[in-house]
């Protein structure tokens, strides 16, 4: 009986220090989990260091999809400047070079034009007075003469992108001393051989005249034309006028001088004469052999490198001498 009692103690002892033994296993195996669970946490975790990797590379993904989206934007809504093509400059090697090709160009172009180089060529006139854009500077005035039912001629010079014209008072004033409510302002360029009249006409008004000067000046406020039906329509004007500035040095005897207008000896038409300034006077003009005639009153005088000198104004002729007479620039306060 005593063994059997010994038996059964010993196994309770066994069956309690396995139950024990099971307990303190299982206790370390799930410390040593979670031991390696929080060593995994550690190096998996952001830490301060690896925080500011992340943000690194946050920070350039998000510049990336900024940058992609304003190329995308870009690519939309940009407009090209011209309706030219555009060079397809795939390098900046290329683009410098293409930079230092148009400086060099630039360059050239403005030593031909002023001609301040001994080596340069000089253009010719037919060159010269197409680079000034001649056509685009001078106008033909048309002052109608209400009380005598006639138009009275002459010329006028743009000196402002917004449509001042310089001409000479006796050109915009009428009999008695009267002057129109406007002039018109007719470029050779909307002249219709076939039909003999204007596409376009832009209508002047007289704004200021020139105390003890034969000038005054007109500005273009809008533009008249005929529709596809035949009708008499207005509009404003948008784009700026190329003009004439004017030469800032007093003028001197044998400088070349090209004078430019709508003479009558022309038929009206743009005509240029050219010749050299022979002698000053002591009443703001200068003479000249350049042919100046009826019509080219209030045209332009320009020199070899375009600028405005003066006005055509009057010419002398007596015996059989010539002599045209040109009011000059420098006598005129202009704005």
């Amino acid at each position: 009986m005593r063994n059997k009692v010994l038996i059964i103690g010993l196994m309770a002892l066994c069956l309690i220090f396995v139950i024990l033994a099971v307990w303190w296993l299982g206790y370390k195996q799930v410390s040593g989990a979670e031991q390696l669970l929080g060593w995994f946490k550690k190096f998996t975790s952001p830490n301060t260091n690896s925080t500011d990797a992340q943000i690194v590379v946050l920070q350039q993904q998000i510049d990336d999809l900024k940058r992609q989206q304003a190329q995308s934007n870009e690519k939309v809504n940009l407009t090209p400047a011209s309706p030219s093509p555009a060079p397809n400059l795939k390098t900046q090697e290329e683009l410098n070079r293409a930079k230092q090709t148009i400086g060099s160009l630039q360059q050239q172009l403005q030593q031909l034009q002023t001609q301040g180089s001994p080596s340069a060529t000089p253009l010719s006139d037919a060159n010269l007075i197409k680079s000034w854009q001649a056509s685009e500077r001078v106008v033909q005035i048309a002052c109608q003469n209400n009380l005598l039912n006639t138009w009275q001629l002459g010329s006028g010079v743009l000196i402002s992108e917004d449509g001042k014209i310089l001409t000479n008072l006796h050109v915009v004033q009428l009999t008695m001393g009267n002057f129109p409510d406007y002039c018109l302002a007719l470029f050779s360029k909307d002249y219709n051989s076939q039909t003999q009249g204007y596409q376009r006409e832009y209508r002047a008004t007289i704004t200021g005249f020139f105390n003890g000067r034969d000038a005054a000046q007109l500005k273009i406020q809008d533009v008249v034309y005929r529709d596809q039906n035949g009708q008499i329509q207005t509009a404003p004007i948008v784009s700026p006028f190329q003009f004439f500035r004017p030469a800032s040095g007093a003028p001197q005897i044998g400088d070349a001088a090209y004078v430019i207008g709508f003479p009558e000896s022309a038929s009206f038409n743009f005509s240029v004469t050219k010749g050299i300034i022979s002698n000053l006077t002591s009443d703001n003009y200068f003479g000249t052999d350049a042919q100046i005639d009826r019509g080219n009153s209030g045209g332009a005088a320009v020199n070899s490198q375009g600028q405005l000198i003066g006005l055509p104004t009057y010419k002398f002729i007596s015996g059989g001498d010539y002599r045209g007479y040109i009011l000059d620039i420098n006598s005129l306060k202009l704005d």
